[in-house]
């Protein structure tokens, strides 16, 4: 009996997700590693691991999803306001400045559009050869005045397609499956997801700097 009981004690501690509400970004880091992914939009993100999601507001944990095979999804959440006094403004700031990195893994970027009804910014570009891809970014991706567009209403997502940068193999599979699936024939190519996930506008490079291409985004954003 002793022994049936320090085995099931070992495998609830073994099931345990590490991280819990309140926490704040670097803690889960430090609890549980680098992700397998994450996705990040304006003060969210969502921390992807093998067993379950971690989901930051302000860089403090509002929500866990662990994912138990025998039980099902198990989830826990929280009020923001109930943790936001955690954060503190340093936090909040680093949040929103994070939101300039971009995200890679698609299927994570649309299931937070979806929660935060959000538009999808996918980004096709071969970053490391193509002239006009490179154009794009520095004239108007780059710039404050559209990464302050993003935190508010966008999810970023670059698709890269380089031709001297190394690249998993699991994200060249990716970004050439959504090559195919949005018929891409050249780069850049942006294309705009409303929160459902349906395609609503194709762009690419325009000469004007970040406001003519910004005034783009808003004649299909609500």
């Amino acid at each position: 009996m002793k022994i049936a009981i320090l085995a099931l004690s070992s495998l609830l501690g073994t099931c345990a997700f590490a991280a819990k509400i309140g926490d704040s970004y670097d803690q889960v880091l430090a609890e549980k590693g680098k992700p397998a992914s994450q996705v990040v939009a304006g003060n969210l993100c969502i921390l992807n691991y093998a067993d379950g999601s971690i989901r930051l507001k302000d860089n403090v944990v509002v929500e866990i999803k662990s994912v138990e095979a025998a039980r099902g999804p198990l989830t826990r959440t929280v009020p923001v306001a109930a943790v936001r006094s955690k954060a503190g403004p340093a936090a909040a700031a680093s949040a929103v400045a994070s939101n300039s990195d971009w995200n890679t893994d698609y299927r994570s970027a649309l299931a937070l559009a979806e929660s935060e009804r959000r538009y999808v910014f996918l980004f096709f570009t071969g970053s490391d050869w193509c002239g006009w891809c490179k154009r794009l970014d520095d004239e108007i991706l780059s710039t404050q005045e559209f990464k302050s567009h993003a935190a508010e209403k966008l999810i970023l997502v670059k698709l890269d397609f380089p031709r001297h940068t190394a690249q998993s193999e699991e994200l060249r599979r990716q970004n050439g499956a959504l090559a195919r699936q949005y018929r891409i024939s050249g780069y850049p190519t942006v294309i705009i997801l409303d929160p459902t996930g349906r395609a609503v506008k194709s762009l690419g490079y325009q000469e004007g700097g970040p406001g003519p291409f910004i005034e783009a985004l808003r004649s299909v954003e609500q």
